[in-house]
């Protein structure tokens, strides 16, 4: 009787030690998924100086959609048949954002619009000009310390091909 009460014993304490397992493991895993969401607060989408000039643009097109601060991997994807050159390619783009970009009614992309500033490196600007130009995107660029007027603004960003579709004479309504 007291090996059958020692076995009973044993039993329970086998199953409460698993119990005990799988409660840590669970627990264990709350915790990490509690901070691997990590903690965020808002931030502002543009500085004044990128919104004082977005202003300026949205003055200058407003037949034209802008947006501002968008994703290069929305503007351009990588373009080679390797897997692992392509993969390298698109984190190359990853984290780099463009910072306005202009768009006709049909959302077609018209021009990517950059205001440099200090921040701005010309040699990595050169590349990023280059990658967008490789998918037919043209980039236009600004300096932030001598924005120019509205007109400028117009005729910069549009090629002449558009501004010449611009320039036709529209139906009246």
């Amino acid at each position: 009787m007291a090996s059958k009460k020692t076995e009973i014993g044993m039993e329970i304490s086998i199953v409460v030690l698993v119990l005990l397992v799988v409660a840590i493991l669970l627990v264990s895993s709350l915790i990490k998924g509690a901070r691997q969401a990590g903690t965020y607060k808002a931030r502002e989408l543009m500085t004044e100086n990128e919104a004082e000039f977005f202003g300026r643009l949205v003055v200058a097109l407003p037949d034209y959609y802008i947006f501002p601060q968008v994703a290069m991997t929305a503007l351009i994807e990588a373009a080679s048949r390797d897997k692992k050159q392509a993969h390298a390619d698109r984190l190359r783009i990853a984290q780099q954002r463009a910072d306005y970009v202009v768009c006709d009614r049909r959302c077609s992309v018209v021009a990517v619009v950059e205001l440099d500033d200090r921040t701005h490196s010309r040699s990595k600007d050169k590349i990023r000009d280059a990658r967008l130009q490789q998918a037919g995107i043209r980039t236009v660029r600004f300096e932030s310390k001598s924005k120019p007027s509205a007109q400028v603004l117009r005729a910069a960003v549009l090629s002449p091909r558009v501004l010449e579709q611009v320039a036709e004479p529209r139906l009246a309504a």
